[in-house]
């Protein structure tokens, strides 16, 4: 199973060097898919909890959103895509800043926080770049998707022939 498992990762890892847009197809379409499956699943519960629960048509408006958001991701996928790019960039931007606060507050309890303030200022910087350059933004994603279906490719594999070999007293 490990070698299995390794061998789909490295065709993973493949896949999105060779057809970075098709990589970046199938993540977009892949999260319009959830986006409906997941609403479909709030809405059945959501009728069944009817006569136990006064609040459930939270969960079904819930479940209407999701469904609606799925259809949004199927109808105009380079629109996802896009939005995608830009909420990964902004995440990065105020995740990044807020790292850079909490290292600058623990500078009396931890040493190295200036560690901590790079990896902060690393997020700005990336955030800010995905933020003005969205393409290229969604490019490095999907590069990153491949460096790991490689890394966890070749761990895999290495384990699996690891595990092969007989025990050593």
């Amino acid at each position: 199973m490990f070698l299995i498992r390794g061998l789909l990762a490295l065709a993973v890892g493949i896949i999105a060097v060779i057809e970075p847009g098709a990589t970046l197809a199938a993540i977009v379409l892949l999260l319009g898919s959830f986006f409906i499956v997941d609403g479909l699943f709030a809405a059945v519960k959501a009728f069944t909890i009817m006569r136990s629960d006064r609040s459930w048509w939270l969960l079904l408006l819930s479940g209407l959103v999701g469904i609606v958001a799925g259809v949004v991701v199927f109808a105009w996928p380079g629109l996802t895509a896009l939005t995608l790019a830009y909420l990964i960039g902004f995440w990065a931007v105020v995740t990044g800043f807020a790292e850079i606060g909490v290292a600058v507050s623990l500078r009396r309890a931890i040493q190295g926080e200036w560690l901590y303030v790079i990896f902060g200022a690393i997020s700005v910087v990336f955030g800010i770049f995905v933020v003005f350059a969205p393409g290229l933004g969604l490019f490095y994603l999907t590069l990153m998707i491949a460096i790991y279906g490689f890394l966890a490719g070749f761990s895999l594999i290495g384990t699996a022939f690891r595990l092969r070999r007989p025990a050593t007293a």
